[in-house]
C-alpha cells in the first residue's frame, strides 16, 4: 500500500495496513512537522475530524499530542475504529463508469490522459467522479487487496492539470515505478501560459518549497522547505503571456505554480496562486511529455499528448 508524498509532487511514500490500524513511519520530508497536519494529509481528513475521532494516535509506543512535532524514523500508528462512516468509506471508492483517455496498456501498466476537473483521489468532500472511481470500474485486471482508495496510483496531478499519468496494475509494479520517480530517472515535460513576458530564454529555480505557514492547502517558498528545482525554456512570447516548457527535476505539491508565482510570472488561470483566475477558461497547465522504462520490459516508453480544447483555444484565441 502507498500514500502520496506531496508533488507534489509526485510520488509516495510507503506505510503499513493492519486491520484497522494504519502505521507510517516518518522520512526526512516530513521532519518536524505536526502531528494533526501529517495525519491530515495522509488520511485526506481535516484536522478537526482528526481531533474529533481519532482519539487514539500512538508514536513510538506513546500517546501523543496533536501538536507533537516529528522526528526521522518516528513510528505513527493510528487506529481507525472511531472515524465515522464517511471517513471509513474512502478506503472503498464505488467503481464508476467514467470514460478514460488510455494511450497505452498492458498486462502491468497503463498511461492515461487525465482531464482538468478531475481529482485523483476520494476525499469526505468528493467521493464520486475521481480517478480512482474511473480505474476501478474500467481496469478489470487491476491485483490489489485491501484498501483501493489509491489502487494504481504513483504519482498525482492537481485537480485542476490535465495531462499525462502512469498507472500501475499491481503493488510491485507501483514501486517499481516510485523507485525511478525518487531516484530522478522519469523524465516529466509541462507546458504552460504564464501571465507576463518573460524576457530570459532559459530559466532555472532553484528555491526550497514548504507549507503555507496560514493557509494551509498553499505552499510557498521558504527557507525550510523541500528542495524543489525547476528548469523553464520559453517556447513562445506574447503580448501579455508567455509559452514555456518546465522540465520538473523534483516534484514537490503545487511546484510549478509556486516557483512561477514566486518569480512574478504566475500559471494562468489559477485560482490559488493568482489573482484573476477569472479571465481564463481553466488551469493553463499540462503534463505534456512522460518517458521511464518499462519495470518488466525495460523498454524507454515515451508518450506525448497535443494541447487540450480550452487550452489551444486560448492559446490561439488572439487576446494573449
Amino acid at each position: 500500500m502507498s500514500l502520496e508524498f506531496e508533488n507534489n509532487d509526485d510520488i509516495i511514500d510507503e506505510s503499513e495496513i493492519t486491520n484497522n490500524e494504519q502505521t507510517f513511519i516518518i522520512t526526512e520530508n516530513d521532519i518536524n512537522k505536526r502531528l494533526d497536519v501529517f495525519i491530515s494529509e495522509q488520511l485526506n481528513i481535516t484536522r478537526s475530524q482528526i481531533k474529533n475521532y481519532l482519539t487514539s494516535i500512538i508514536v513510538n509506543g506513546t500517546e501523543k499530542k496533536l501538536s507533537y512535532s516529528l522526528k526521522l524514523n518516528d513510528k505513527v500508528s493510528v487506529n481507525l475504529d472511531n472515524l465515522s462512516n464517511e471517513e471509513a468509506d474512502i478506503e472503498n471508492p464505488e467503481p464508476e463508469n467514467i470514460p478514460l483517455d488510455i494511450l497505452y496498456e498492458d498486462k502491468y501498466l497503463l498511461v492515461i490522459n487525465k482531464p482538468a476537473n478531475m481529482s485523483v483521489h476520494c476525499s469526505p468532500s468528493e467521493m464520486s467522479g475521481t480517478l480512482v472511481n474511473a480505474l476501478l470500474y474500467n481496469i478489470k485486471d487491476f491485483d490489489f487487496v485491501g484498501n483501493k482508495s489509491r489502487a494504481g496510483i504513483i504519482h498525482r496531478l492537481d485537480k485542476d492539470t490535465s495531462g499525462l499519468m502512469i498507472i500501475g496494475k499491481n503493488a510491485n509494479i507501483v514501486s517499481s515505478i516510485q523507485e525511478q520517480f525518487k531516484n530522478r530517472t522519469i523524465k516529466k515535460i509541462y507546458h504552460a501560459i504564464v501571465i507576463g513576458v518573460l524576457k530570459d530564454n532559459y530559466l532555472e529555480i532553484n528555491l526550497p518549497i514548504g507549507r503555507h505557514q496560514v493557509y494551509r492547502k498553499k505552499m510557498t517558498v521558504r527557507e525550510d522547505g523541500k528542495d524543489a528545482l525547476t528548469h523553464i525554456k520559453v517556447l513562445k512570447r506574447f503580448k501579455s503571456h508567455t509559452l514555456i516548457e518546465i522540465n520538473l527535476k523534483t516534484g514537490r505539491t503545487h511546484q510549478i505554480r509556486v516557483h512561477s508565482s514566486y518569480k512574478g510570472f504566475p500559471v494562468a488561470g489559477d485560482k490559488i496562486y493568482s489573482k484573476s483566475f477569472n479571465k481564463y477558461p481553466g488551469l493553463m497547465l499540462i503534463a505534456k511529455e512522460i518517458e521511464f522504462t518499462h519495470p518488466i520490459s525495460k523498454d524507454i516508453l515515451k508518450f506525448e499528448i497535443d494541447y487540450p480544447n480550452y487550452f489551444k483555444e486560448f492559446l490561439y484565441s488572439g487576446n494573449i
